[in-house]
Parts: structure tokens; sequence; C-alpha cells
């Protein structure tokens, strides 16, 4: 893509394809278990690490950096060919016809992030010069994130799909599991409860 389409793009950007939710699990069908294992085993390799560091000596954003690494790295052990760092050095998946971002999330399922043009361009899925190449800017733009309870324990992985600043959808790991492609297992063992989003409503499920 030349500068000048790029240029154009700032100008008039364009919608990318809009998608539903049966249409994502079908599409990525394959994809989606992997997600959800890359994630396992990044909080398995984050939990080994973040106690070597005494909390009193932990800078700001300590424990979300490490996590966020380790979930780069176990993403580009996963699909070793399909990620890149885009402008700002920021991190995607393009897979299937799909850009996943990772991020921590808020309490409305909205990625943590401090509002820019870019971030503002994300949230209404606008094809804009941020991290595409010809031929990816019309991919729905998708979150990977997880939240965190009162205790500050990591929990509620899921996927995430923002329309016009808005929450669409979400696809956490039992509704994967509900497609019969991956099996029913928390992905936080030492979490004693788990939210659960069903639905659009938000329930607590105690592991056993």
């Amino acid at each position: 893509m030349t500068v000048q389409m790029y240029q154009n793009d700032w100008r008039n950007p364009r919608k990318r394809r809009v998608v539903s939710e049966e249409e994502c699990k079908l599409e990525l069908k394959e994809v989606l278990p992997l997600l959800f294992q890359a994630f396992r085993e990044a909080f398995m390799s984050y939990e080994k690490e973040v106690v070597q560091t005494r909390p009193e000596a932990r800078a700001r954003g300590f424990e979300a950096s490490l996590l966020n690494s380790k979930m780069i790295e176990s993403i580009q052990r996963h699909f070793p060919k399909k990620w890149k760092f885009g402008k700002y050095k920021r991190f995607l998946l393009n897979v299937n016809g799909f850009v996943v971002l990772f991020k921590k999330l808020n309490g409305k399922d909205m990625p943590m992030n401090i509002k820019t043009k870019s971030v503002e361009a994300i949230s209404q899925q606008l094809s804009l010069p941020l991290f595409d190449t010809a031929g990816t800017m019309e991919n729905p733009i998708l979150f990977f994130g997880y939240q965190k309870d009162g205790l500050g324990n990591v929990t509620n992985p899921k996927l995430v799909y923002i329309d016009e600043d808005k929450v669409k959808w979400t696809i956490t790991e039992n509704d994967v599991d509900d497609t019969g492609t991956i099996a029913n297992t928390n992905p936080i063992d030492n979490n004693p409860v788990i939210p659960v989003v069903k639905g659009g409503v938000q329930k607590k499920r105690k592991s056993n």
C-alpha cells in the first residue's frame, strides 16, 4: 500500500468487516483453543517469575507488563508465522482474517488504554495505518485480555469484539468449550472464583 493510500485512509477511514460472535467462533474454530492454551501457559510462566521480585520492589505496571510479555512469548511459540509488531510496537496476531491484540481489560471488558487517535480508531473498527498492510485493512480487530479481581488475582480471560466504542460480544473459555473444541479446564487454578460471562450476564462459578 502506498503512502498516498495511507494518507487517504486518514482522511476517509473505511469501516472494517463487521463480524458476529457466531462467525468468529466458526472462522477461528481451530485458533480459539490455542489462544486460551497460550494464556494458561503464559500465566504459569508469569506465576513462576513474578514471585522472584518482592512486592515492595515492583515498579508501577510490573505485573501487567510481565504477564503481557509472557503472553507474547506464548503466542509467538504457538503462531510462529502469524505475529508481528505494528506501529508503537503494538503486538498483534494476524490469523484467519482477524487481527488480535492483547490487553488487560477493565470491569466493563474494555481494554485499558490511554485515549489516543489510534485507540479511538481501533474502538470504532476503522481502517487506518496503525499496523495494517495491504490485504489486512478490512480484517476485524479483536482483543484477547483478562481482568483482575479485588484481591489482585488474574481472572476471566476472554476474546472481546468492540465497535462504536462498545463491547458487542465476548467469547470466554467456557463458550469455546460449548463448541466442543477445548477441554473444560480452569485457565487459572489458584483462583477460587472465576467470573464467567454468558449472554451478557456476569455470573460466578466456583472451581472444584
